[in-house]
């Protein structure tokens, strides 16, 4: 059997999408619409699949297919070590061990649903002219709170007005506990205090996102035990959003598609028209440097 050619020339846009899928698994329908904030965007599904079927062929990029879809064998494509290191030179080693491997079974149904809202975040900032920067994929950071550690599903940052909104972000799927007897299980409980008390010793202020899959319901709840507990009842620190609600919002970075624990509908970055009235003391900043990869 022929072995097919390997790649020799790697494109301006084959960088692109190395550098999206250095972000997260993506299937091609994502992959074509996040490559509206390519130099180059794809004109259609099928010139993304010969794509990356090339960069596939070339061991570059791995496609699996998530067991977990509803419509049959829907693929999904990743990053092996050579593209890796197209991006980061031939000595940088992956922010965590599973970071070339496939998916668990279990986690195929957050990831799908973490890669539609990190897309859809790049392209709604790209359409209102906001910069999408600061990226932290899932399990490539974490934030060390006292003796106990926060990992978030990713971080990322807005650039808007030559200002810098910093957010975290934590997709529900209603796999989790609300409250825990022990202050050490996984709940919201937990992360809500620890995220307080992250912010209470940041210099720089952030946002936590709460992204629902299933049910408004769920997020009330969520919304509601933040309200509880907040240190500072007059510091919004968790926005809310069902991942529908946010996915149905083209202006999804400046339109008010969030909620806070005081059921206020808020926007991640102020509206163009807004810019006069963006205060000073508006939240901003960068991601700590106490954040580690």
């Amino acid at each position: 059997m022929t072995r097919p050619p390997k790649l020799r020339l790697v494109t301006t846009r084959d960088l692109e999408i190395l550098a999206a899928l250095d972000h997260c698994p993506l299937t091609a329908l994502q992959l074509l619409k996040l490559s509206r904030t390519f130099g180059r965007p794809f004109t259609g599904e099928r010139r993304v699949r010969e794509r990356l079927q090339i960069l596939c062929d070339a061991g570059r990029v791995r496609r699996s297919h998530y067991a977990t879809a509803d419509r049959g064998a829907l693929n999904y494509y990743t990053l092996l070590p050579a593209g890796y290191h197209v991006l980061h030179g031939p000595d940088a080693k992956p922010p965590t061990k599973r970071y070339f491997g496939p998916i668990g079974f279990a986690r195929e149904p957050h990831t799908r649903a973490l890669a539609d809202f990190v897309v859809h975040t790049a392209v709604a900032a790209h359409d209102a002219g906001v910069r999408f920067t600061g990226f932290y994929r899932e399990n490539a950071f974490w934030l060390p709170v006292g003796g106990e550690m926060l990992y978030p599903d990713c971080a990322f940052q807005l650039i808007a007005f030559d200002r810098e909104f910093s957010f975290f972000v934590e997709l529900d799927n209603s796999g989790q506990r609300m409250r825990s007897s022990s202050e050490d299980a996984e709940s919201w409980q937990r992360k809500i205090r620890l995220y307080e008390a992250f912010q209470d010793r940041c210099p720089l202020r952030f946002r936590v996102l709460v992204v629902t899959t299933r049910s408004t319901e769920r997020l009330d709840h969520i919304l509601d035990l933040a309200s509880n507990l907040a240190r500072n009842p007059q510091r919004a620190l968790f926005y809310g959003t069902t991942l529908p609600r946010f996915l149905s919002e083209p202006g999804a970075v400046t339109s008010p598609c969030f909620a806070d624990h005081r059921g206020r509908l808020v926007s991640l970055v102020p509206h163009p028209r807004a810019k006069e009235a963006l205060r000073p003391e508006s939240f901003a900043g960068e991601l700590l440097v106490t954040a580690n990869r």
